[in-house]
């Protein structure tokens, strides 16, 4: 059952709030530049009135929610699958998203959602340098700031597992549409 938009969208214009059953499918999405709240502590009133006001798309695997969603005209996406990969795919075939990039430059913090800055390493003041394992400063020349969190990132060694996952995506979207 789709609860959504047939039209095609950009994925950048989309937000979402995933319930408190997919919080490392929404640190994923984030990872991939989409705005994604997410609460492990809400209740599902608060849920939908908050998909509402913000206008986000619900993520959730729980029918009762999801059926309280539709009654509401609230957009919304029903997970039984229970990779994050599978659940991606059904998210994006649903609200008509043809091609997951990854593009870390439009990375949103994994913990609180915000978006970052990019900094090179001539950037890093002592402070945010403290932040940063030695090996991995003098390894990487480009980080990531989330200003509300206080936390930096970079590209490490999960790179080429994001980057797998957004290549098996794709071609599951592919395949699909």
């Amino acid at each position: 059952m789709k609860s959504v938009e047939a039209k095609p969208q950009q994925y950048r214009s989309l937000a979402f709030f995933a319930d408190s059953m997919h919080g490392g499918l929404a640190r994923k999405l984030r990872i991939f530049g989409m705005d994604t709240a997410y609460s492990s502590s809400i209740t599902d009133d608060l849920i939908l009135r908050e998909c509402r006001d913000q206008r986000r798309i619900l993520l959730t695997s729980d029918k009762d929610l999801f059926k309280r969603s539709l009654n509401k005209r609230i957009g919304s996406v029903l997970l039984q699958d229970h990779s994050d990969k599978e659940n991606m795919v059904k998210i994006f075939g649903e609200c008509n998203i043809r091609y997951l990039p990854y593009d870390p430059a439009s990375a949103r913090c994994p913990t609180c959602n915000l978006e970052l800055e990019k900094k090179e390493r001539r950037e890093i003041n002592d402070e945010l340098r403290n932040l940063i394992p030695p090996k991995s400063y003098l390894v990487y020349s480009i980080f990531y700031l989330c200003h509300r969190c206080r936390k930096i990132y970079w590209e490490g060694s999960h790179k080429a597992a994001l980057v797998s996952l957004a290549e098996s995506v794709n071609h599951e979207l592919c395949r699909i549409s």
